[in-house]
């Protein structure tokens, strides 16, 4: 009998560098643990997967295929009251569209899983502190402050891929598994 072991896997579009490591640079001084992961903006929440990769990673890839790179643009500071998060938000006309292709992708491959809340609705953004981490409102109110005064005005981006990490229980923590190049002639 083989026993099958559960993995976590989730769906991100991340910005490049030298944005990437800005934006790390930032969350660090503020000593948040969102350092697990890095920056990104996700796509489909964290799931359970108990087979091959493969099995899931195949129509996400072909849906990935459908959808050509687009730009986006991160914005202000923003936050989620009611969870205490502090994010930057992120506009692009083609970030809707590949969380629905996404999501299309792998209903029926993915079981629901009721430990995973996902919202209706889809809000773009790159969460840079959560209230869940230990920081108070005073420390996301400063935190916000800073973030206006060095995170505003970011460059746009190009997304060409979209990345899928898997959790990592030894080291506890979030880590590039594969990236799914976007369009079709990819």
């Amino acid at each position: 009998m083989s026993l099958r072991v559960e993995q976590r896997y989730f769906f991100a579009v991340t910005p490049p560098e030298p944005l990437r490591g800005q934006i790390e640079a930032f969350r660090g001084r503020w000593g948040h643990p969102h350092h697990r992961v890095e920056p990104h903006v996700t796509i489909k929440a964290p799931f359970r997967w108990p087979g091959r990769p493969e099995e899931f990673l195949a129509p996400v890839r072909a849906a990935c295929r459908q959808i050509e790179p687009f730009e986006v643009q991160l914005g202000a500071p923003a936050r989620f009251e009611r969870a205490q998060v502090l994010y930057l938000s992120m506009t692009g006309a083609g970030l809707l569209p590949l969380h629905r292709a996404v999501k299309e992708a792998l209903r029926g491959v993915i079981p629901p899983d009721p430990r995973v809340r996902e919202s209706h609705r889809f809000v773009p953004h790159l969460t840079l502190a959560a209230g869940r981490f230990g920081i108070d409102e005073e420390g996301l109110d400063a935190m916000e402050a800073e973030a206006r005064r060095e995170l505003t005005g970011l460059p746009p981006f190009t997304v060409t891929s979209l990345r899928c990490y898997r959790w990592e229980v030894g080291p506890g923590r979030w880590y590039p598994f594969c990236d799914l190049p976007l369009g079709a002639g990819r």
